[in-house]
């Protein structure tokens, strides 16, 4: 059974599972279906169309499933889909698709902290870390297990890679591959061995990504991509880390992928400034 506080404002279309605590000065509008075991905390607001699944965490100010900042939109239906177990703090922002029947969607076990915020269309996959203010264009691809630091921002219709990293302030205006950690705007610096290492990456395979990254992005430096993917030694696509960033590098792409900069010449270029 439901808890529901008195002050709570909550639509005859909403849908509620078992379990769900809706806390004071709720706003639930619309068509919203909530999982079982979800947690929406005092003065949140969740706007229809928008399904939630089970045993996520809402705090007060996040509001999800908001019009999209478009000025082309016009109210046409689209909706917002959130899977399992996420966590969504203070002032947390997600907002529905724009564009008749399109919508937004984010996986499983993602947490976004304070004041982040989800663009309309975006595609957020699983174990996602988004860090206080940082933000999400709209039409953006967010891979399993990427941390968005604090203040970053991520631009429209770019994509970030699977376990991929932004540092607090950078922003992403071209696709990060995959275990890409970016430090300045628009470059990326090294890889996230780290984040690799955790993720219980094989030995063998953390280093046929390093060699595949050198290959392409050191010893090929200023020549075209795909020239250098097709010199690429066959061996290391043996490898499953490798041909995974090999392949978001060929992948389709609307905003092209981001160029590469050794952190040393990162910090020189910033000392300028």
């Amino acid at each position: 059974m439901a808890t529901i506080h008195p002050t709570a404002v909550v639509s005859k279309d909403a849908i509620i599972g078992e379990g769900v605590s809706i806390g004071a000065f709720v706003v639930i509008e619309g068509r919203v279906v909530i999982g079982d075991g979800c947690d929406i905390q005092a003065g949140a607001r969740l706007m229809g169309p928008l399904t939630l699944g089970k045993r996520n965490v809402v705090y007060g100010g996040a509001t999800l499933g908001g019009w999209p900042q478009d000025r082309k939109y016009t109210g046409e239906p689209s909706e917002t889909i959130i899977g399992d177990d996420n966590m969504f703090r203070e002032a947390v922002t997600i907002h529905r698709g724009t564009g008749m029947n399109t919508r937004t969607i984010i996986g499983n076990r993602n947490y976004f902290m304070v004041g982040a915020h989800v663009g309309h269309n975006c595609v957020v996959h699983n174990d996602i870390t988004m860090v206080n203010y940082s933000s999400l264009g709209g039409h953006v691809t967010v891979f399993d297990k990427a941390i968005i630091g604090a203040s970053s921002a991520v631009h429209q219709f770019a994509r970030v890679g699977r376990l991929a990293m932004t540092s607090a302030g950078a922003g992403v205006g071209q696709d990060l591959p995959p275990f890409a950690l970016t430090m300045v705007t628009n470059r990326f610096n090294q890889l996230n061995v780290i984040g690799l290492r955790r993720s219980g990456a094989a030995r063998e395979n953390i280093n046929a990504v390093r060699k595949t990254f050198q290959f392409l992005f050191r010893t090929n430096r200023g020549r075209p991509l795909k020239n250098a993917i097709a010199e690429l030694p066959e061996a290391l696509l043996a490898h499953d880390l490798a041909r995974e960033f090999v392949d978001f590098c060929k992948g389709p792409t609307k905003r092209g992928i981001a160029r590469f900069e050794p952190w040393s010449s990162s910090r020189t270029s910033a000392a300028g400034d």
